[in-house]
């Protein structure tokens, strides 16, 4: 690793913009793509009930336009006027895109909340906006915030799905677009309102995930969201033939940003995921995207259970998968290096694509361009492996306040473990006291909601922003996020120990599922780990272990022994101080139930992980040792 430099500072190129490109406001960027290609496919996504589980519905831009502007008339008939705050609390569907445009395109504000956050979390986040008007997925929403809504100061909850009975005081996504489809005699001045709405006005309010105490509400500008968008075409060559699937929830600025905004933008089409994980595989079959915006754990997932149904093959196969992998090796070797690939290589990989990779690559749907990534490191094995396939994985960061985008890899220079270089038009500087990473651009936030205190924390009065992250940039100006500053532990003797690359190394063993180190005050680390259940299950079966239910499993000799030895074998390589002097096994999943992890991304709580699990950490920490 190349060491950070005192203050030093990579300023990303500029914005090759026409003139005619530059748009007012997120309106204007999507309403672009409707005048461009009003007959190409915008949104897609599976259909639930009246007989039509299972299919693909579709809608051109000129259909979802249409859908927008009933919704949003419908919303001026409601009374929305500009400043007024929505919030929007549903997974990602159709409507969900409608409602954010409709209520945007009369100066309106959106405040989406993730849909799985805790009711006592969704009253507090509501509070904090003020909202008038509220967007909900289904009827258990609509009640939660039906029977608060005069203390919450909601005066309208609006339902997507009209498929069960509705709380008295609510009405339906088809009832407001009907009566905007009466109130059309309107559409003039609602078009001339939309128009002149200007980069500086606010759009949306997203609460952080929270994870260091009550949320906090990021204020962005239309110009924060739109500089995303130019910044990031810029960087990867994404047109309108491109098919994103979206996975993420629309609450999360990745998501909304790279997920949505992007693709619309350009005119390509969105296909929304169904909601269960379980279903993602399918998806990807059926739908055949070119592009996808996700977390490292979802490739992370893939590549341990190819490298599983890998063990269970004969000899031969699985010598053939390991010559498969070791060219994808040699092919990224090259790219570090500058060379180009031998013909004989780029035949051995012509091969290797139609004998080895052909079947793993048709589960994807075989079209696959590019995966973005975000929200947490990639390993470099795994980025490998897909780059074996002929699938790039880009890694991007950013985070809410940055609406999100500070830096992205680009095609041409990407390396795996870094996250590329500054996007264009934005400073990067990593401090020389802490190694933390300050960030200016356009992108960056006007503040945290009516809290101008942590507002004057987090951006000096230099305009950088304070991102919490430690970082340092590689030879060649790329970016490597090494950890969180509140996550550093600090042992005993005063030496600090980043966490978070010892549990991303430990994430890829196929025996275990998450990970947490800890060891605040102590004279070492230790490690928590839960299992892969299902992998380890089938372990125990080979192995010959007595037959028990999966949380019992983790209580045989064999087992601890193997999860010591695979904390062993994947940490070697940190530093002695670093790696965790003992594994304590947990009989279950962290959950957000519990309050163990935070959001879409999962981030852990350590102190209530620690909180929660007194017993394993005894373990890790027995009274008296050393």
């Amino acid at each position: 690793m190349t060491a950070a430099q005192p203050h030093d500072t990579r300023i990303g190129e500029p914005l090759r913009l026409a003139p005619g490109d530059r748009v007012r406001n997120l309106v204007d960027l999507i309403h672009r793509s409707v005048e461009r290609s009003p007959d190409r496919i915008a949104l897609q996504w599976k259909a639930r009930g009246n007989g039509r589980q299972g299919t693909w519905e579709q809608r051109t831009y000129a259909e979802l336009w249409t859908w927008v502007e009933a919704v949003s008339l419908g919303l001026a008939a409601l009374g929305m006027r500009p400043g007024d705050r929505a919030v929007i609390l549903s997974r990602s569907r159709p409507e969900w895109v409608v409602a954010d445009l409709a209520v945007l395109a009369l100066g309106g504000v959106t405040c989406p909340i993730y849909s799985a956050e805790r009711p006592d979390k969704v009253a507090v986040m509501v509070r904090n906006v003020g909202a008038r008007f509220a967007f909900v997925e289904g009827m258990q929403q609509a009640a939660k915030l039906i029977a608060d809504a005069a203390d919450l100061g909601v005066d309208h909850v609006i339902s997507f799905d009209a498929s069960h009975a509705l709380p008295e005081g609510s009405a339906t996504f088809k009832q407001l677009a009907a009566r905007g489809d009466a109130a059309r005699p309107a559409l003039t001045d609602w078009r001339r309102g939309w128009a002149s709405i200007g980069r500086a006005q606010v759009a949306t309010i997203v609460h952080t995930s929270g994870t260091g105490g009550e949320p906090k509400g990021v204020v962005l500008t239309h110009g924060n969201v739109i500089h995303n968008f130019e910044a990031a075409r810029q960087a990867i060559p994404f047109d309108e033939h491109d098919l994103a699937l979206s996975v993420l929830p629309l609450s999360h600025m990745l998501e909304r940003a790279a997920g949505l905004y992007v693709p619309l933008a350009i005119g390509a089409g969105v296909a929304f995921a169904e909601p269960l994980i379980e279903r993602w595989a399918a998806n990807l079959v059926e739908v055949r995207p070119t592009i996808m915006v996700t977390i490292p754990l979802f490739f992370q997932r893939i590549h341990q259970k190819v490298l599983a149904e890998v063990e269970r093959q004969p000899a031969w196969k699985q010598r053939l998968f390991r010559w498969g992998t070791g060219l994808g090796a040699r092919r990224y070797a090259n790219h570090l290096g500058g060379r180009r690939d031998s013909a004989w290589l780029r035949l051995q990989l012509a091969i290797a694509g139609r004998v080895v990779f052909a079947r793993i690559k048709a589960r994807t749907g075989g079209r696959l361009r590019y995966f973005c990534s975000g929200g947490a490191p990639l390993p470099r094995e795994v980025g490998e492996f897909f780059y074996a396939m002929g699938m790039l994985i880009l890694e991007g960061y950013g985070l809410s306040e940055t609406a999100p985008l500070l830096a992205i890899s680009r095609p041409a220079s990407f390396r795996f473990g870094t996250v590329g270089p500054p996007a264009a038009e934005t400073e990067i500087r990593i401090d020389a006291a802490s190694g933390e990473i300050l960030a200016r651009g356009p992108q960056v936030m006007r503040g945290y909601l009516d809290d101008p205190a942590a507002t004057a924390e987090a951006i000096d009065a230099d305009g950088w922003f304070h991102t919490g992250d430690i970082g340092e940039f590689d030879e060649a100006g790329r970016l490597r996020i090494t950890d969180r500053l509140k996550n550093l532990i600090v042992l005993d003797n005063g030496k600090k120990v980043s966490p978070t690359p010892m549990e991303t190394k430990l994430a890829s063993s196929p025996y275990i599922a998450q990970a947490v180190i800890i060891g605040d005050g102590h004279s070492a680390t230790g490690a928590l780990v839960v299992p892969d259940f299902e992998r380890l299950a089938s372990w125990a079966r080979e192995t010959g272990l007595p037959r028990t239910d999966a949380p019992r499993t983790i209580e045989h000799t064999e087992v601890i022994a193997l999860m010591d030895a695979e904390v062993r074998r994947l940490l070697h390589d940190f530093a002695a101080y670093e790696r965790p002097r003992r594994v304590a096994i947990l009989p279950r999943e962290l959950s957000e139930e519990r309050d163990e992890v935070v959001g879409p991304l999962r981030k852990p709580k350590r102190r209530v992980i620690i909180a929660n699990w007194p017993a394993q950490v005894e373990r890790l920490f027995p009274a008296g040792a050393s």
